[in-house]
């Protein structure tokens, strides 16, 4: 069903568990709503602990709670504008089911969302990459109006206004707000937004980024790779703290 892109190291974003329920839970993201580093997967390096890791994602958490069948759309190292693309040609085709959507986006600017990196500063293209990735959530909300969407960061931030819930997961995870204005982190994309043309607030977006890897590397709950995705006990916070926004 997805083009997949040829740089993923897995084949399917998508997975489907039924409790046969008339209910259905749709859970979309990157590598923290997939679950990599859950038990022994370790994507970056071609392994996939499947049963475990789905098991302790928090989807499943979250569904076995609310005892609704559950679909997990989650690409490692995924854009925003990739998953929201994809999330619309599912709900395409999905059935008559009561339907809630939970939307945990990942950081700007990854992919194809350099296109959208307009500014004069690095940072307000960032801000502008954010508020497209929200148009098109809005989008969705008109295309499928039955559809009750809830809208989250992971370890990035919020832009105010827009009626995304109030904590982001890492702020679930460190029970403190960590909210200033970090809306990238990953160096590499960084260096790929200013392949064109070199943004004169770099440095200071780079900074934030590194504070954020600082605040990440310091949380029991996650683990010391990659994006530093959420062991068990961050996935079982999460899904807790998301039963109380549903």
């Amino acid at each position: 069903m997805f083009d997949v892109p040829a740089w993923s190291m897995i084949n399917n974003p998508y997975y489907y568990k039924s409790r046969n329920s008339n209910r259905l839970l749709i859970t979309v993201g990157d590598s923290w709503t997939y679950g990599d580093s859950l038990g022994k997967t370790r994507i970056r390096n071609g392994i996939d602990d499947t049963e475990y890791r789905l098991d302790h994602a928090y989807g499943n958490l979250l569904t076995e709670k609310l005892d609704t069948d559950w679909m997990n759309l989650a690409l490692p190292g995924g854009s925003n504008y990739c998953m929201l693309n994809w999330l619309g040609q599912l709900l395409d085709r999905r059935h008559n089911q009561t339907t809630v959507c939970i939307i945990t986006l990942t950081e700007a600017g990854r992919h194809e969302e350099q296109r959208w990196a307009q500014g004069n500063s690095l940072q307000t293209a960032l801000k502008n990459i954010v508020a497209k990735e929200y148009s098109m959530i809005k989008e969705l909300r008109l295309r499928f109006p039955k559809v009750t969407f809830k809208v989250a960061h992971n370890f990035t931030d919020s832009l105010p206004d827009y009626g995304v819930i109030e904590k982001s997961w890492l702020e679930v995870l460190t029970g403190q707000p960590v909210q200033d204005d970090t809306y990238i982190v990953v160096s590499d994309h960084i260096r790929q937004l200013n392949y064109e043309r070199t943004y004169p607030d770099t440095v200071e977006v780079i900074d934030r980024a590194l504070k954020r890897i600082d605040i990440l590397d310091a949380c029991k709950y996650c683990c010391k790779e990659d994006s530093r995705h959420p062991n068990e006990q961050g996935h079982q916070l999460w899904a807790e703290y998301l039963a109380t926004q549903i």
